[in-house]
């Protein structure tokens, strides 16, 4: 899909990730304002409510696109009636179709199914229940172990700066001449650059630790990693978030700590929206115990903390929680202390 014409279903936190690290050419947004849409779309299907991102030929021309991306992950009820109305439309445009909704699959709606095969359109999902038996023979062995470093990346929560914090490493250790392989949790994992992904919620939970021992291993034979190298394994959530979320298939921290587990990492990154000192050494505490492994940083999420704060304000406000943590804090949007992370890493590899 490198350098694709695609049309997106939602700006939301997985178009932000496409925007910053995406392979592909965002055209045009469909939704801006999921609820405000919904509402529009319900009084008058003839409404085009679609967004431009000023990715275009001109001011009022929009080009045109290949592929359609269904990048909202979480959907109700309602939300589902939509989801699949607008695929309909998309596939009798003859456009090919790549869904990101976890639960919502469109190897299950026949209706879709049959409308794809009729228009001669490829259609793909993202979430795959079943990659743990594809994987297995990698599984196996990986019990004998992954000759890489790991580097596991875990969260506070919900949008706490994982992927950004993986894809940002992801491609300043590799300026920097360090070998790696990089293992995605996020559907935009793939179109960002990451070498495998995995969607864990969908998954039966008893194999989802396995399933990332597995793909790791697939990762590091393919791309024959070795003792010198790095594999960087993106997190899910966090491990307090609630898992008693019913119908939204995010899993909470079931799914954080099998994900971590299932790793067994070397070192553990923690990403956190949370400047609180002692709910950030609250995940620190509860990571290492669960690995026995040391976190050996944290990245915060700016975006979602910060507000007017120059680049010098908030540079001040992450060294002095680095220095009571006696830990590299960093920026990563921004690039604020970023070096001392970086630094931090590249001293680890080589001393192992």
């Amino acid at each position: 899909m490198k350098n694709e014409q695609v049309k997106l279903s939602h700006n939301n936190k997985v178009a932000d990730g496409i925007k910053l690290f995406g392979f592909v050419n965002i055209v045009d947004i469909e939704f801006n304002d999921f609820t405000k849409d919904i509402n529009t779309k319900n009084k008058d299907n003839n409404t085009n409510n679609s967004i431009n991102t000023n990715n275009t030929d001109d001011g009022n021309t929009k080009k045109d696109y290949t592929c359609f991306i269904w990048n909202k992950e979480i959907l109700d009820d309602e939300e589902l009636l939509i989801w699949e109305k607008t695929i309909s439309n998309e596939i009798k445009k003859g456009k090919k179709i790549l869904n990101m909704a976890r639960l919502q699959r469109i190897e299950n709606n026949e209706s879709l199914i049959t409308l794809a095969k009729k228009h001669n359109v490829s259609v793909r999902d993202i979430s795959d229940p079943e990659i743990y038996k594809k994987v297995e023979d990698y599984a196996y062995k990986g019990l004998e172990g992954i000759k890489p470093k790991v580097l596991t990346i875990v969260g506070t929560g919900r949008q706490s700066g994982k992927f950004t914090a993986c894809m940002t490493l992801k491609n300043e250790l590799t300026n920097k001449g360090i070998n790696l392989g990089v293992l995605g949790t996020e559907p935009q994992s793939m179109i960002c650059g990451a070498d495998e992904m995995v969607i864990p919620q969908p998954i039966p939970i008893c194999h989802v630790a396995p399933t990332i021992l597995g793909v790791m291993k697939k990762i590091e034979m393919e791309n024959n990693l070795t003792e010198n190298d790095l594999m960087i394994v993106s997190g899910q959530t966090g491990i307090f978030a609630n898992p008693l979320e019913v119908g939204t298939g995010r899993g909470g921290s079931v799914i954080s700590i099998a994900l971590l587990l299932g790793s067994n990492p070397d070192y553990v990154l923690l990403a956190s929206d949370l400047l609180d000192l002692e709910d950030i050494n609250k995940h620190i505490v509860a990571t290492e115990l669960l690995t026995g492994k040391k976190v050996i940083g944290v990245t915060v999420n700016s975006k979602k903390l910060f507000d007017s704060e120059s680049d010098e304000e908030i540079s001040l406000i992450l060294r002095d929680i680095s220095k009571k943590l006696n830990l590299p804090v960093t920026d990563v949007i921004g690039r604020i202390n970023l070096d001392e992370l970086l630094e931090e890493i590249i001293k680890l590899l080589k001393n192992s």
